[in-house]
């Protein structure tokens, strides 16, 4: 009778435990303790969250015996404070290109040591708000699914995306209220218009305030079409010469097969027009073959990768990520394999030639919300002076283009920054002396950009980063004036922030709760074995207990680098075909259905552009 009662008692605390896995997950589950390699700042430690979460829109789909899609995020809570609690969403580039480029080189809190670890360093834009990374569409970076279940469609990545905000918001409800914001670079010039639209039609109430997209792929009509005026700007080509003329021809049959397009995402007859107009800058030194860096003119870099090989970090940042005990403390091991850049059949998978682009829906975006277009003025695959020309023929709030606001000079600590113009809810930046990857090179310029985009009021700062002076024309940003109070000689690593003690005791009573279904558990099996034994002291008759073998499940893993060039210059790998160049696209191959895409099938093809 005493195993029964016990048994009883213990039903609801198991079915709990089961059943966990089913709920919502806790936030201490995902609470990042310490990363390998990533050495904190013990006055402001960094608080971080990473993990998966089902990104599957389609319930009819969600089966237990196939891999269902998951993305992968990493949040970064913010630092210091500001006026008022703000959350960025930040997306990196094309199809099947990691966010972790943004989160760690770009606009995240740390940038690689020289030694093989990372450290804190200001100007990230977590240092005010909390940025959250995300690996999107499944099967990106860290997120998978099998690839049967890869997007084909800017419509599903819309689904996949709204089902994690979802998911996001159920773990971490107190985002929800925060003014929001999505931010980017490169082919997020699509991602983030259309993921806006998305969330502003959905019944996701959250306060979207902005869009922030940098060097961003949105009309290619122009982009293509920029591509002979800006290498003339930037002295690759000199007008009327031999090779300007061979551009010219090339860039005229382009345009030829623009008019016979729509607004679509990629234009597959102008895809080699890069390599048309950049190969006058083709030579030999040191016996390797060298190309222009269509990331950063300034730079040349190897043939065929062009730009491929920069930043120069990027080596040392795949090799990080490949580090087990990392992958462990991130949370990431139920992705197998190594993490890669960007993966091959995942952009295969997505059909940009059949979409409209962002362009066509940008005007209504503008109509509810603020959208900020930033461009940093040494890159050439979305250069300036195509985002100008986009601008100059969007239509939005009662106007087309700019109109008669005048671009202002803007300066930080200073020195000059870039140009600033702002009309009908857009604002057009652009930073001087930057590249594709604007926060790389200029990260606190890139900050100030921000704050003042999200109206951060500068007066109420103490401390940090957002008081550097800057200047928009005449107006002087305003900071709060201060003593400083002198630093004591010795400075004592203080204790845990509340977040973090939160995060940590939540994780100790996760654990203690399990402890205790356990011993509850062997206290029911020994009283039960104890009646038992005493029955049989009596002689009475019994039956051998059984027991349920424990299933161990291995996960095999496989690493795999490599740096090539896909439709729009993200990084594939060498280990593909040879034969294509800067100016070329693989075509699409048929995916391995229910199979978990790992290293070896996406290091595979050489890609042409980066956005």
């Amino acid at each position: 009778m005493l195993p029964l009662l016990t048994l009883l008692f213990l039903l609801p605390v198991l079915r709990h435990a089961l059943a966990a896995p089913t709920d919502t997950p806790s936030a201490a589950s995902f609470y990042v303790p310490s990363v390998p390699g990533i050495h904190q700042d013990p006055v402001r430690p960094l608080t971080i969250y990473a993990g998966h979460l089902s990104s599957e829109y389609n319930l009819t789909r969600l089966h237990s015996d196939v891999v269902n899609p998951h993305l992968f995020f990493v949040l970064v809570k913010n630092r210091r404070t500001a006026d008022k609690e703000r959350v960025i969403f930040w997306f990196n580039a094309r199809p099947g290109c990691s966010s972790f480029d943004g989160l760690m080189m770009e606009v995240g809190p740390w940038r690689f040591d020289g030694k093989g670890g990372f450290h804190v360093q200001e100007g990230g834009w977590e240092e005010y708000s909390t940025i959250v990374f995300v690996d999107q569409p499944a099967g990106t970076g860290f997120s998978y699914t099998s690839t049967d279940r890869y997007v084909h469609l800017m419509d599903e990545a819309q689904k996949q995306f709204l089902e994690f905000l979802r998911r996001f918001y159920d773990v971490f409800p107190e985002y929800k209220r925060m003014d929001t914001y999505f931010a980017g670079e490169s082919f997020a010039g699509q991602w983030i218009p259309y993921f806006a639209d998305a969330v502003l039609s959905s019944d996701i109430s959250i306060p979207l305030r902005g869009l922030a997209i940098g060097n961003g792929w949105i009309d290619p009509k122009k982009h293509y079409q920029s591509y002979l005026d800006y290498s003339v700007k930037v002295g690759i080509l000199e007008e009327n010469s031999a090779p300007w003329k061979e551009a010219k021809q090339a860039t005229d049959k382009c345009i030829e097969a623009i008019e016979k397009t729509g607004d679509v995402m990629v234009i597959e007859e102008c895809e080699g027009l890069l390599l048309d107009v950049t190969k006058v800058r083709q030579k030999q030194l040191h016996g390797k073959d060298m190309c222009v860096n269509i990331y950063d003119v300034r730079y040349d870099d190897e043939n065929p990768a062009c730009g491929m090989n920069w930043p120069p970090e990027i080596h040392d940042v795949t090799s990080y990520l490949g580090v087990y005990d990392v992958k462990s403390a991130f949370h990431a091991s139920a992705r197998p394999g190594s993490w890669v850049e960007c993966r091959g059949d995942v952009h295969r998978a997505f059909h940009e030639a059949k979409m409209n682009s962002s362009f066509t829906i940008l005007p209504r975006v503008l109509e509810k919300i603020s959208v900020l277009i930033f461009a940093g003025d040494q890159d050439l695959i979305c250069n300036y002076v195509g985002l100008e020309a986009m601008i100059k023929d969007l239509t939005w709030n009662g106007g087309t283009g700019l109109g008669t606001v005048q671009t202002q000079s803007w300066t930080v600590n200073a020195a000059p920054a870039g140009t600033w113009v702002e009309s009908r809810n857009l604002t057009y930046v652009k930073i001087f002396n930057a590249s594709h990857m604007a926060p790389y090179d200029v990260p606190h310029v890139t900050h100030d950009m921000m704050l003042r985009f999200m109206n951060v009021n500068f007066s109420s700062i103490l401390d940090g980063s957002a008081r550097i002076p800057s200047n928009i024309g005449s107006q002087s940003k305003p900071v709060l004036v201060e003593e400083v109070e002198a630093k004591p000689t010795n400075v004592v690593p203080p204790l845990k922030s509340p977040e973090q003690n939160k995060a940590m005791w939540e994780a100790y009573y996760n654990a203690g709760s399990a402890a205790l279904v356990l011993l509850l558990v062997f206290l029911a099996i020994g009283t039960f074995i104890w009646c038992r034994m005493r029955r049989r002291r009596v002689q009475l008759p019994s039956n051998d207990p059984g027991g349920d073998d424990e299933e161990s499940i291995p996960l095999n893993t496989s690493v795999g680098n490599g740096h090539g060039m896909n439709g729009h210059g993200q990084r594939g790998s060498d280990d593909e075909d040879n034969e294509d160049s800067v100016g070329s696209r693989k075509g699409k191959e048929r995916a391995i259905v229910f199979n978990v895409g790992t290293d070896d099938e996406d290091d595979e093809e050489s890609y042409s552009h980066r956005s």
